[in-house]
């Protein structure tokens, strides 16, 4: 990949990301004052957060699977998830649904390399 290749996916990604965060700000405020909020506009302002989220950790993720997708490599991010979901359902807050993931994600990849010896 080319410098200026690698540049423009930097700003197009950057622009992407800043419209997903400014343009459902925009429409809510707009949707406040009309009747759409009340139907399709509110249901897509609604699932425009999860999307991005998951959208975001498709991205992150890409890169510790793609060379060599195994059960080695996709373990731990699957454990690791779970225990962010455990974490914020049992616990109820961000710092430990945080900390239960890495966690849970640390520990996967100790007892992977412990069988693997």
């Amino acid at each position: 990949m080319t410098n200026s290749t690698l540049l423009w996916v930097i700003a197009l990604s950057g622009a992407g990301t800043f419209l997903i965060r400014l343009l459902p700000m925009l429409w809510q405020e707009k949707g406040v004052k009309s009747a759409w909020s009340r139907g399709g506009l509110r249901n897509a302002l609604d699932a425009i957060g999860p999307s991005a989220i998951v959208a975001l950790l498709v991205v992150s993720f890409w890169g510790m699977l793609a060379p060599s997708p195994s059960l080695h490599n996709g373990l731990p991010i699957v454990i690791g998830l779970a225990g962010v979901v455990l974490g914020k359902r049992l616990l109820g807050t961000i710092a430990w649904a945080t900390l239960s993931g890495v966690l849970a994600y640390g520990l996967t990849l100790w007892g992977l390399t412990l069988v693997s010896l």
